[in-house]
């Protein structure tokens, strides 16, 4: 077991964590490969936990316990599939030290997949080619066109934010113009996910090929989506109507009037 320890040690460095308690354990983040094979973490796009507990008659007697946690841009069904190799993997290999193949099996399966099977949470659909994704520092996945053009809007609203603050005198602790949060988590984006988004662009024709595109992926969202956008655009007059929803701009008049 020492022999083999020492091995993993020495191919995954210190991406694999061991803990000499009894009993022995390891864990390591295993990530797809990413684009060539790239260093950079960041631009790999799946990754899982993977942790196994070595029994002392390990590999004679008996095989490791192993456990996938904490996903990342995984389904149900291929975190199933993963489970299934790894049973596999130690059916196979009774007797013998089988962390090593575990690990890659794993690896080889994830740069697979390859594309996280997340719908962009902007405009609702999968993403199907790799150069459109950008992942934020919190984990989630966008079309980089979508995740730009959020991210447009939101500056021109802080920047109006601001800006009426300051008119009014209001004092501002600081510049909160480029805190722009994450359209699912609401952490604030960092400012080298922002960098990558593609740039703008004054052309007229660029302009109308994005509008022609955003038409066309309304046109392509599912008849429950588009049923509940009516729906909850519905309910939101309905709740204006009754005074449910505050009226910022007339509040802010009557406040300074």
């Amino acid at each position: 077991m020492d022999e083999e320890l020492n091995v993993l040690k020495s191919i995954y460095l210190d991406d694999l964590i061991i803990n000499y308690d009894n009993p022995i354990s390891l864990n390591i983040i295993i990530d797809s490969n990413g684009d060539e094979n790239d260093l950079d973490r960041e631009k790999r796009l799946l990754c899982i936990t993977f942790i196994a507990e070595l029994p002392s008659t390990y590999p004679d007697l008996n095989s490791p316990k192993i456990t996938l946690c904490r996903p990342r841009g995984l389904t149900d069904e291929q975190i199933n599939e993963l489970n299934s190799l790894i049973y596999s993997c130690l059916e196979s290999n009774i007797g013998s030290c089988v962390l090593y193949e575990c690990i890659e099996s794993i690896r080889s399966k994830l740069s697979f997949y390859e594309l996280p099977q997340e719908a962009c949470a902007i405009c609702l659909t999968l993403i199907s080619n790799r150069n459109d994704i950008i992942k934020t520092n919190c984990h989630h996945f966008y079309h980089k066109n979508c995740l730009k053009s959020y991210v447009d809007m939101k500056k021109i609203e802080l920047e109006e934010n601001y800006q009426e603050l300051k008119k009014n005198g209001f004092y501002i602790e600081r510049d909160f113009r480029n805190d722009i949060e994450d359209p699912v988590c609401r952490q604030i984006i960092a400012n080298n996910v922002i960098e990558q988004l593609p740039s703008s662009s004054p052309s007229s024709s660029i302009e109308q090929n994005s509008n022609e595109e955003h038409r066309e992926l309304i046109k392509s969202l599912s008849p429950h989506i588009k049923q509940w956008q009516e729906r909850t655009h519905a309910l939101f007059q309905q709740q204006k109507e009754k005074g449910g929803i505050i009226d910022l701009d007339k509040s802010q008049d009557m406040i300074f009037s």
